[in-house]
């Protein structure tokens, strides 16, 4: 469809076609041009230009006009939605083998006596829905918000356990202490789901799930950064569970 909602481009000459393509082109700078200015810019008479104006159904320039600058508003919008729009789930974010993670760690779940899912701020929230998700599926689970929480000693006579920490940058001191008694435990088996792989997070799991995104934090601290990728991991994981438990 032409700017102008515009569909029968066969009815149109070729000089007006070339009209078409000179407006087209630049809407916004079109739209604040006169007869005179697009004709010698395209070439063609005035008359040409108003005959052109006439065939779409326009009864003035002014017309014409008015119709450009709505075409103009509605270019900005639809750059704008586009610059907008979520760009999280593409092949690009994620590393190649992320699928093949996936199932060794979904093997993992369903082999385990226990599933802990851990995260601080909206990192907890996504911890504790997957934490959910993973009891109703009939597999023994529990969420950490509280970074603080005595884990060890309640893991201490305990084995085969799976802990999933959710972290976008990996560094959050709390959670690192908070794992640092499990990096040796050969009863436990670490996962992160994390925005970078370079992370101390990262390298102090045995399994990692990461993806590409960028940090967005407003006012210094208060992180705004997606979870759309972890929420997508998650999601994926679970449904990889479920098909081996059937």
């Amino acid at each position: 469809m032409g700017f102008f909602g515009f569909k029968n481009f066969d009815q149109l000459t070729e000089t007006e076609l070339t009209i078409y393509r000179f407006v087209a082109n630049d809407i916004e700078k079109t739209a604040y041009m006169r007869v005179r200015d697009i004709a010698k810019e395209a070439h063609v008479s005035n008359t040409s230009v108003m005959r052109f104006v006439h065939k779409l159904g326009f009864n003035s320039f002014t017309e014409f006009k008015v119709s450009l600058h709505s075409a103009k508003l509605d270019q900005q919008k639809e750059q704008s939605d586009q610059s907008l729009s979520l760009h999280f789930i593409m092949k690009e974010n994620f590393p190649q083998d992320i699928y093949e993670k996936l199932m060794v760690v979904a093997d993992k779940i369903i082999n385990a006596d226990m599933v802990i899912y851990v995260g601080m701020g909206s990192s907890a929230a996504l911890a504790e829905y997957a934490s959910r998700q993973t009891a109703a599926i009939g597999i023994n689970s529990f969420c950490i918000k509280d970074p603080f929480y005595p884990l060890s000693a309640q893991l201490q006579n305990t084995t085969n356990n799976v802990l999933i920490t959710f972290s976008v940058s990996g560094r959050t001191p709390e959670i690192i202490g908070l794992l640092n008694d499990f990096v040796n435990n050969i009863d436990n088996t670490l996962v992160s789901i994390t925005g970078n792989l370079e992370s101390s997070l990262a390298k102090m799991c045995h399994y990692n799930l990461s993806y590409k995104t960028n940090e967005e934090r407003i006012h210094h601290f208060y992180d705004m950064t997606t979870q759309v990728p972890a929420t997508y991991l998650i999601e994926n994981l679970l449904l990889r569970v479920r098909h081996l438990l059937q």
